[in-house]
């Protein structure tokens, strides 16, 4: 018997900010599947088929502190991609996911956005250098996937950001040990 594989669309953002000189990238913890992915997820119905869309919501959802922030802007990385089949423990089944990736933009600077973050959050902060060679954290295959697939690698993605923010982050004390905690 042929089982058919089942296809998931999913939108991701990537907000790549650099802190004293060095390239972090904003992640989200998943406490359930115990790693760090890029910010976003599946696409609803409420999203038409449209995989910005569906990371624009997601972005919006995952890190609440940018909902009146209005200064942002989603370039896509990447066209939609086949990732996968691979197996799904959620689902219980193989999945081929269907991928778009975009970078965001700040038309300003997100540094009160940053700072007005909450005790609760699951996004942090991560070094560029850890997403490529984990130590500390168990990096999703999508990070890895982005890097393959993106030309020359996650380090000639653009900055979401021009200006290094190191300095404002270290006065208000959300930067510890080489991490960003964003609170919700």
């Amino acid at each position: 018997m042929n089982k058919q594989i089942k296809k998931s669309r999913c939108g991701f953002v990537v907000i790549k900010l650099r802190i004293n000189d060095k390239s972090y990238h904003m992640m989200r913890e998943n406490s359930r599947w115990k790693d760090i992915n890029f910010i976003g997820g599946h696409e609803r119905m409420r999203d038409r088929d449209n995989l910005e869309t569906t990371a624009r919501r997601e972005l919006l959802e995952e890190v609440p502190s940018l909902r009146g922030f209005h200064e942002i802007e989603l370039v896509s990385l990447t066209d939609e991609v086949s990732y996968g089949p691979i197996y799904s423990q959620s689902a219980e089944t193989q999945v081929e996911y269907i991928l778009n990736f975009f970078l965001v933009k700040f038309g300003s600077s997100p540094e009160r956005v940053l700072k007005s973050a909450g005790p609760r959050t699951h996004n942090i902060l991560v070094s560029e250098r850890e997403l490529l060679f984990p130590q500390t954290y168990r990096v999703s295959e999508l990070v890895g996937f982005l890097n393959e697939i993106s030309t020359k690698g996650l380090g000639m993605i653009p900055y979401s950001w021009p200006d290094d923010i190191g300095s404002t982050l270290q006065q208000s004390n959300l930067l510890h040990s080489g991490q960003l905690e964003l609170w919700q």
